[in-house]
């Protein structure tokens, strides 16, 4: 299994994307600057930017921060938490001279002015004003309220001022603006004490937070922090970045004039190029780059440190030279003895066969691939301790139905209840889409003809000629079947089930005798495997006579019951046939005589209906009670 995290281990030759940004970032000619790393969520950012983090260590001229937005994202204000967190870590240096300790200190403060005009006023109004005047005029001075002079504060407080909304909201503009004005200026000359060639700001998980904490951190670093000699390089999914500068610019409308979408679209994309300079979109994985990440992955948790690193700094190794093949099977086999790595022989050999699937599917989406790794691992796990002989290329197939269309995966489930885990969809769906046959499809089966279900059906292996059942049961925790399904109980009575319904007598024999084990409750869930079966199939003689054997064997009045039960709402026209019956009804009777007045009430319900073999065995039952 894997952690779902970024990580500093390069599995996926992220190393080239670093170093292409690392040429810009640590250009002084090129600085101020601020890169976008633009991906879809689980491309990789994060990695790339503490790949790029780990590079930049131990540059001594070179000063890195990482800044998680998401960690801010309950902070009332976006700005002063990028600010506060940048000066502190710029305060960490132990090398600075008191002159730009003092320079911190005076932003720091600066920091806590803006949240007092921002915050502090409109919060608490006029109560602001009488604990400036309580530290005198000097102090709303050197708090950065220009305005607040002693005329000022004398008429705010007097009974008769009606104007103090009006004053806020002048105090707050002016504040505003010679706060950016010196902030900024004052930053510029920190940046400048720090002797760093360059101070790297990186800025992660902006695209989890809410549209105004995104726009509100933007801007800082527009307004206050973009001086000489800083970069900013802000991870973040691009669709994201572009809702939330809609949303601010009030430009989400119903409106579906394509000119006015046009227009929309174009004013959203001169706004991100005034805040970001350089968009640096992640690719998506090709197929052998899903391959390396398999196999990198399985070897991670195979091999011990040792051996993992040897494995690790060849793949590094093959990589400078060789950017497009996948590292695969015949390149760890140099470095690892497969003999006494079975498992592992056994996961590499199926990444070569799975890698196709997972990239089509899952659109070469590493955090993606991981997670659905890890499912697949546990899955095969529950196999193996199930004593399940299962095929791992058609549990990924279903594992890929399941993840991209959950809808349809259900439907499958269902469809391989019916049928005892040979939906005869499945055929009819190879049948058009493989082999060109005849859609006789009907509308009910309009979401199964889309282009990614027609891909998912070509995938190999075929599933028409498989049995399901073992497959829906390892994920019956996702497919909330109404049905009592044969997947859904465990593997050992699954098995014992499949004896008690089978027409060779052996099996049946055998399968009774072990049924001796089972405890009341797991009894139960057998006679409930019984009932569904009766319920979908069409020919029954065998099904009943089993379960007639497996109820004399349990031999008590509660499964009597039961049985009988079953029997009576089966419907006639499946069982008119069936004159024997009414001789498994007299042996109950027999047993239990207090059923003996429902079953012949059901013997009674028989002998009235219009013809078959059982309503003659019936009436004759009846003339022999008489």
């Amino acid at each position: 299994m894997w952690a779902d995290n970024e990580t500093t281990e390069d599995f996926l030759n992220y190393n080239i994307h670093c170093n292409l940004i690392k040429e810009y970032i640590t250009n002084p000619k090129l600085l101020p600057l601020t890169i976008g790393v633009f991906g879809d969520w689980g491309s990789g950012k994060s990695s790339i930017m503490k790949i790029l983090e780990q590079k930049l260590e131990n540059e001594s001229k070179i000063l890195t921060i990482y800044f998680n937005s998401w960690l801010f994202e309950s902070y009332e204000d976006a700005k002063v938490s990028l600010l506060e967190n940048i000066l502190l870590e710029l305060s960490k240096n132990k090398t600075l001279s008191n002159t730009a300790k003092k320079k911190i200190l005076s932003l720091i403060s600066s920091v806590d002015y803006m949240k007092l005009a921002k915050d502090g006023i409109s919060k608490y109004g006029k109560n602001v004003v009488d604990i400036i005047v309580t530290g005198g005029v000097g102090t709303a001075i050197e708090a950065g309220f220009s305005m607040l002079n002693k005329d000022i504060l004398s008429e705010i407080n007097s009974e008769e001022f009606n104007d103090f909304d009006k004053y806020l909201k002048k105090e707050q503009e002016n504040t505003s603006k010679n706060t950016i004005k010196t902030f900024r200026k004052d930053f510029e000359e920190l940046i400048q004490l720090t002797d760093y060639d360059s101070v790297v700001i990186f800025v992660d998980d902006l695209d989890r937070c809410m549209p105004e904490r995104v726009i509100d951190t933007l801007e800082a670093i527009k307004l206050f922090l973009s001086v000489p000699n800083t970069a900013f390089v802000i991870g973040a999914d691009e669709r994201i970045i572009k809702h939330s500068i809609s949303m601010h610019l009030q430009l989400h409308t119903l409106n579906n004039n394509s000119e006015y979408l046009q227009d929309t679209q174009q004013i959203v994309t001169d706004y991100i190029e005034k805040l970001i300079q350089i968009p640096y979109r992640i690719p998506k994985l090709s197929l052998s780059e899903v391959e390396t990440f398999n196999n990198l992955l399985f070897c991670k948790t195979q091999l011990n440190d040792k051996e993992f690193s040897n494995v690790y700094q060849d793949y590094l190794a093959f990589r400078k030279s060789d950017f497009y093949s996948a590292y695969s099977y015949g390149h760890i086999k140099e470095k690892v003895n497969f003999d006494t790595k079975i498992t592992l022989n056994n996961l590499v050999n199926l990444s070569h066969n799975i890698s196709q699937m997972i990239t089509t599917i899952l659109k070469g989406n590493p955090r993606q691939t991981k997670r659905f790794l890890n499912t697949f691992i546990l899955r095969s796990k529950l196999a193996e301790v199930a004593e399940l002989n299962i095929n791992y290329f058609i549990l990924i197939k279903l594992m890929l139905l399941e993840y991209f269309n959950t809808k349809l995966f259900k439907d499958l489930n269902e469809f391989q209840s019916l049928n005892n885990g040979f939906p005869p969809e499945i055929l009819m769906l190879e049948t058009i889409f493989i082999d060109n046959g005849e859609d006789l499809l009907n509308e009910t089966f309009k979401d199964w003809k889309s282009p990614q279900i027609k891909n998912w059906i070509k995938i190999e292996p075929r599933l028409s000629n498989i049995d399901l059942r073992d497959y829906f049961w390892l994920v019956r925790d996702k497919t909330e079947s109404t049905l009592s399904n044969v997947h859904m109980v465990s593997p050992i009575l699954q098995k014992l089930y499949k004896g008690l319904v089978s027409n060779k007598e052996v099996e049946v024999r055998v399968s009774l005798e072990n049924a001796k084990k089972l405890t009341s409750d797991e009894l139960l869930e057998i006679v409930k495997l019984f009932e569904n079966e009766i319920k979908i199939s069409q020919n029954l003689k065998d099904i009943i006579g089993n379960l007639h054997k497996l109820i004399i064997q349990i031999n008590t009045s509660s499964f009597y019951s039961l049985y009988i039960n079953i029997i009576k709402f089966i419907p006639y026209s499946k069982i008119d046939k069936y004159i024997y019956i009414i001789d498994r009804l007299e042996e109950i009777g027999q047993k239990d005589t207090s059923l003996n007045k429902e079953i012949n009430e059901i013997i009674n319900c028989y002998s009235l209906k219009e013809k078959g073999f059982l309503k003659k065995a019936a009436i004759k039952y009846l003339d022999k009670e008489k």
